[in-house]
This record gives C-alpha cells, sequence and structure tokens, in this order.
C-alpha cells in the first residue's frame, strides 16, 4: 500500500545483506513458502527506500509496522482518536494539542519512549525530513512531565492532522539515532510500531520481529498488546502476476496491489479473501495553458467534454471509479454536492465538444479527421506513466476519444519521475497526474507555485492557503470548493478517475483489518 502524498518511484535493485544491532536478535534467510501459524508473510510490489519514517520520501506496510502514530483518524475517517498516546486533547481554538503517553512506554529496543523522546523524536523530524514544513506551525514543544508532551501552534493547523495521524507522527529514537550514521539508521531504525527490523536483503525480502514492549489505545482493534505472529517477512516482488501466483501456491500469506486482471479470478477463488478500497486521492489530466495549441482555452474545454469516464472504467474492468471533483470519498472535506455538481456541467458531451472547436475556428480540411486552424493540426502530446496501470491502460482509450472529436493525442510513455521533471520544465502538453493522501492539502502542493511547476493563479493559491490552516470543516470544505471550481473554470485541469485497489490475503488469515482509506491494521490478524 502506497501513501498517498510520499510517493515517489524508488527501487533498490542491489542485493546486499544489512545485519547490523536491531531491536532483537537472529537472522533469517528469507522464505519462498508461506510461514507457519507464527509467521506472516507479505508481498508488496516495490521495495523500501528504507526503514527511518523520517528520512524517506513514502512508505507503505513496512513503515506502518515499525512505527505507531501519538493519533489516528478511526476507521471511517470520521474523528481523531489516541493511538499511541494514552489520551489525546485539542484545546478550543485548536493552538495547543496535548498527549498524555501510556505509563512505561518504550521504543523496540526497550527505551523509554517518554515525552522528552517525543519531543526529541518531532524535533528531528523537523531537522532532518524533506517534509519538515508538514509540522511548521509547531512552535514550541512542552513536557511538564514525563507523560505529558503539549504542542503550541502558531495558528490553528487541521492540515496537520494528516501528518500526525499518518505513519509519519510515528516516534523515533532520536537518542538512538544520533549514535549511528544516518544511512545506517536508515536500514535499521528504532521505532515504536508493533514490530522492529531484524534483517533487510535488499532486492529480496525485509524481515521484522515483533516487538514485545507495543502497545496502543487505539479504539478501532481489539488486540492493545504485543501482536500474534513472531516473524513476518515482507517479500518484493515487483511483477504483478508472480504475486499473485505466490499468493495461490501458498507462497504468501497477503499481497498488496493486486492487479486488475486478477481481481475476477481471485475473487471466485475460495481459498482467497479480497479487501478492497478507493485511492483517497484522485488521477487527473494537467493541460498546459501557456504555449501551443492548448493555449487556447476551447481546445481545453473541448477535451474535458469529449472523455467519457464510463467507457474507461468500462475498459479497466472498473478497476476505477469516475470523479469530476479533486477531493474524493475517502478524504478529508469531500463535497458531495460540489461532486454532483461538477458531474452534470461536464458530463460526456462529444457534440458540444465538437461545437466548441467549430467556434473557435479549427475545421478538417483535408478530410482525414484532424482539426486545423491557421495551417496547424490540432496534434496534442498526451504524457502517460510507464509504471502506473491504470493511467498506462488509460490512454489509448482517451487518445481515440479525442480523435473523435478531431484532436490528435500522440502518447508518450515515460517514468513519472520523468514526466514530473518535463512538467516542471514547462515542457509539455498534457500529463496524467496523480496524488493520494488523506487531506486536500496536497492541492497546494499541485496548483500553486510551492509545487514547482509553471502554473499559478493568485485566487488559488489564496483559497488553498486559507483553507489548510481553517479550523471550520464546514468552512474549510467549502474553500476547497471554490479552489477546485477555479482550476476547473480556467481548464487547467481537471479529475478523471480514483483507482479502486485491492488487498488480497489466504481465506486462513483472519481479523485483517483495511479501511476506506486503504491503512490496514494486524493488531487482531491470526492464522487458522
Amino acid at each position: 500500500m502506497k501513501k498517498w502524498k510520499k510517493m515517489l518511484a524508488a527501487v533498490l535493485t542491489m542485493a546486499m545483506i544489512f545485519t547490523l544491532s536491531s531491536c532483537g536478535g537472529g537472522g533469517n534467510e528469507g522464505t519462498t513458502e508461506s510461514a507457519g501459524s507464527n509467521e506472516l508473510v507479505i508481498a508488496i510490489q516495490d521495495e523500501i527506500e528504507g526503514t527511518d519514517i523520517q528520512q524517506i520520501g513514502w512508505e507503505n506496510i513496512v513503515q506502518a509496522l515499525l512505527y505507531e502514530p501519538l493519533i489516528r483518524y478511526n476507521t471511517t475517517m470520521e474523528e481523531v482518536v489516541p493511538a499511541f498516546a494514552e489520551k489525546f486533547e485539542q484545546s478550543e481554538d485548536g493552538m495547543t494539542l496535548t498527549f498524555t503517553l501510556p505509563e512505561d512506554a518504550k521504543f523496540c529496543n526497550g527505551a523509554a519512549c517518554d515525552a522528552e523522546a517525543v519531543k526529541a523524536s518531532f524535533e528531528r523530524y523537523i531537522e532532518i525530513s524533506e517534509y519538515s514544513t508538514d509540522f511548521a506551525p509547531i512552535e514550541s514543544i512542552e513536557t511538564p512531565d514525563e507523560r505529558t508532551v503539549v504542542f503550541k501552534l502558531s495558528a490553528p493547523a487541521p492540515f496537520m492532522m494528516a501528518n500526525l495521524t499518518s505513519t509519519y507522527g510515528g516516534l523515533v529514537d532520536a537518542a538512538a539515532a544520533s549514535e549511528m550514521e544516518k544511512d545506517a539508521f536508515n536500514r535499521k531504525a528504532i521505532g515504536n510500531g508493533p514490530y522492529a527490523v531484524e534483517e533487510w536483503v535488499q532486492g529480496s525480502h525485509i524481515t521484522l520481529i515483533k516487538n514485545e514492549y507495543y502497545k496502543t489505545n487505539f479504539a478501532d482493534v481489539e488486540n492493545k498488546g504485543v501482536l500474534a505472529f513472531d516473524k513476518i517477512t515482507i517479500r518484493f516482488i515487483p511483477d504483478e502476476f508472480t504475486r499473485v501466483s505466490e499468493l495461490e501456491s501458498g507462497g504468501v500469506d497477503i499481497i498488496y496491489n493486486v492487479p486488475a486482471a486478477s481481481v475476477a479470478d481471485l475473487s471466485s477463488n475460495e481459498d482467497v479473501t479480497l479487501y478492497n478500497y478507493e485511492q483517497a486521492g484522485v488521477t487527473f489530466l494537467n493541460m498546459q495553458t501557456g504555449k501551443g495549441a492548448l493555449a487556447d482555452p476551447a481546445v481545453r474545454e473541448a477535451m474535458i467534454y469529449a472523455i467519457n469516464r464510463d467507457e474507461i472504467v468500462k475498459a479497466l474492468d472498473d478497476m476505477i471509479t469516475p470523479v469530476y471533483s479533486f477531493v474524493n470519498e475517502a478524504q478529508i472535506c469531500y463535497s458531495e454536492d460540489f461532486a454532483k455538481e461538477a458531474e452534470e456541467k461536464y458530463a460526456f458531451d462529444p457534440d458540444k465538444s465538437k461545437q466548441i472547436l467549430k467556434d473557435a475556428g479549427y475545421k478538417d480540411s483535408d478530410g482525414d479527421g484532424i482539426l486545423e486552424k491557421d495551417g496547424k493540426k490540432l496534434t496534442i502530446e498526451l504524457l502517460t506513466s510507464a509504471n502506473r496501470s491504470t493511467t498506462k491502460n488509460s490512454a489509448p482509450i482517451i487518445q481515440k476519444q479525442l480523435m473523435n472529436v478531431g484532436i490528435d493525442a500522440q502518447i508518450r510513455e515515460y517514468e513519472s519521475s520523468y514526466i514530473k521533471q518535463m512538467h516542471r520544465d514547462d515542457d509539455y502538453d498534457v500529463t496524467f497526474s496523480n496524488y493520494e493522501w488523506t487531506d486536500p492539502d496536497m492541492l497546494l502542493s499541485l496548483f500553486t507555485p510551492s509545487s514547482g511547476y509553471p502554473w499559478s493563479n493568485d485566487e488559488v493559491t489564496a483559497l488553498l492557503e486559507e483553507a489548510r490552516m481553517e479550523p471550520d470543516t464546514e468552512k474549510r470544505t467549502d474553500l476547497y470548493v471554490q479552489a477546485q471550481q477555479k482550476v476547473i473554470d480556467e481548464k487547467k485541469a481537471f479529475p478523471l478517475f480514483s483507482d479502486n485497489q485491492y488487498i488480497a490475503t489466504k481465506s486462513n488469515v483472519k481479523g485483517f483489518i483495511v479501511t476506506m482509506d486503504g491503512r490496514s491494521y494486524l493488531n487482531d490478524t491470526v492464522k487458522e
């Protein structure tokens, strides 16, 4: 499972074994068969970037097992509740956050995880993380006693809740980190989650051993103590069909990133249980506004009406959900009313698309199906990611739909990182863009100058900056609605779909929890 704001393509390929001192002992040579009832084997698509949550740019189930945030959103995303903390309070003005730690709390190495250790962990995050601005509103961290931590904020900062409740809000033993080289600590970090690193074999797997000191106060799990499995081995299997075959043959117990082509077969397999959730975020098309054919807003508007999302859904075997807003149901501040209005206003209408282009002076003078204006063919480049299946597979469908109204879209396939750089260099016509994060504060990193991308709008920037700090949820939602509307009105970008994502387990894996936004919990999980 990949979160979301923190997604970068990083695949570690060199097969090296790191056996530094850990929170537990013993080595592990990996596995090719599913472990016994006291062990669990998981397969994921991408190898981790590291184990130190404060050094890495994206995270998955590995880091989720190594760290426990002080607080979490509950499984229905309706409220913030204690997790590692025993108690959480927020002042009425939103300026003070108070956390009460459990008595005798410890990191996985047995070191005290008291108030001073929590303070040191957040201070280290703010000092070294590339996402240190996530906690910029924190003016000071006070520790009135060994079990109490108080964050004093410069202003109410509701956007910060998504960071505090995520794996990035987990606690690192900063004292242990200071005694090691950064790279070494990133290979075998010390956290406060249910598991600790035993070994990481690059290009193969990482083995975790249970943290005997682990306790949680998260209300949505029954087991608040040490988890059932002595070891969890997480194998890195980039090939999607190999992951599936390993599950079916019993080589692994759980797989993440189930491919679309395997969903039907797995759903009918009595030995497999499927869990699905909707991406907490949106895939959308980003359009050039300053040069070339797309500098003409009529072309951009025509594209909006030319695309049939339902046809894309059908072609991708229901692995996506069509969306018309930049915030979806799996996120905070989703507006159902705005989504419905946008769907009605921008519904598929090829006749309207053709009329818009005709009125703008485009015509097919040579009968080849491609419109022209001022002697130039209406040809654009559509950049799609080679490593994201839903955008890669939807590109040819969109290409055909655009050709139906006279727009010639030439598909160019690159790695995501290369497309992002082309976007930043303003060397693009249309790109697929994607984001995943619980809070719509991510829009600030997509549609404002802070994104590093060339397009900006002062009104949009002002709305998004105000929204991230607005403590009233209803008002905050309205600000995000206004910002989204302005982006769409300017025909800068428009939403397409959210991925329907799947996790699969062997049927003997019981008590596995998957939330509506894709978080998974193993606290109550056992193998029968």
